[in-house]
């Protein structure tokens, strides 16, 4: 006798479509209840305060942490310096100022020495070092009054940072750390010279000119054209 094969029926057929839709949104909010109710590890481990926490050591191979200090207070320097020259351009961009030279020069400025942090907080991350960000105050001062005080301003304020940058490499050498002291010549000592010297030139420049409009338009012209790089000429943006 055949054996007379029966036919399943699929369940899915026996219901409506909006049965199946409920079952569905059943099947997955109770399988998505208990995965989170019964979660890979615990709150403990989670939250890392585990009877089982096994520390992670920092690896660092002979980065002291006098180096590291002084590399993160750099860090910040050169964020204020690039926060000074934000300023600055912020100042002559203005409608009432407008000195389009030296709006691009000091935005110009401002990128550099924000290029400058990265390269710092990098190279610390690099040597399995901390990075420890710390308040950026505004310039006392917003108020530029005219190129002279700028960049007689700006002076001052890369030879600081130069200061410091030396101090740095000091610190470095002190503790042998020949790493830090090759970085610090090879990526900011020669920058920071050429800055001093040309910003200098410009003082000398500015000191003789005073606050005679036509003389700070010409120095401004001039300044545009030969001293800022074509990314950051703002005539050539607007």
């Amino acid at each position: 006798m055949p054996v007379k094969r029966m036919q399943k029926k699929c369940w899915i057929s026996r219901t409506t479509s909006r049965q199946y839709e409920m079952h569905v949104r059943w099947f997955y909010s109770e399988n998505c209840r208990r995965l989170y109710e019964t979660p890979f590890c615990s709150k403990s481990q989670i939250h890392g305060q585990g009877k089982d926490k096994t520390p992670v050591k920092r690896i660092q191979y002979q980065f002291h942490p006098e180096t590291e200090a002084a590399l993160n207070q750099q860090l910040n320097v050169e964020l204020k310096a690039s926060y000074y020259y934000l300023s600055m351009a912020l100042y002559f961009g203005q409608v009432n100022v407008a000195l389009p030279g030296c709006e691009s020069y000091f935005m110009h400025m401002h990128q550099e020495e924000y290029g400058h942090a990265v390269k710092l907080l990098n190279y610390t991350k690099t040597r399995g070092g901390r990075i420890s960000l710390c308040v950026i105050n505004p310039p006392d001062e917003q108020n530029w009054l005219n190129p002279l005080h700028a960049f007689q301003t700006a002076l001052d304020l890369e030879i600081s940072v130069a200061d410091d940058l030396i101090a740095v490499h000091g610190i470095a050498e002190k503790h042998c750390d020949i790493s830090v002291t090759d970085f610090i010549i090879t990526n900011f000592i020669d920058d920071q010279m050429k800055s001093i010297s040309e910003i200098a030139r410009f003082v000398t420049i500015l000191s003789g000119i005073g606050n005679e409009a036509l003389g700070q338009f010409i120095f401004d012209r001039d300044l545009l054209k030969h001293y800022v790089p074509q990314d950051f000429n703002v005539l050539r943006k607007t």
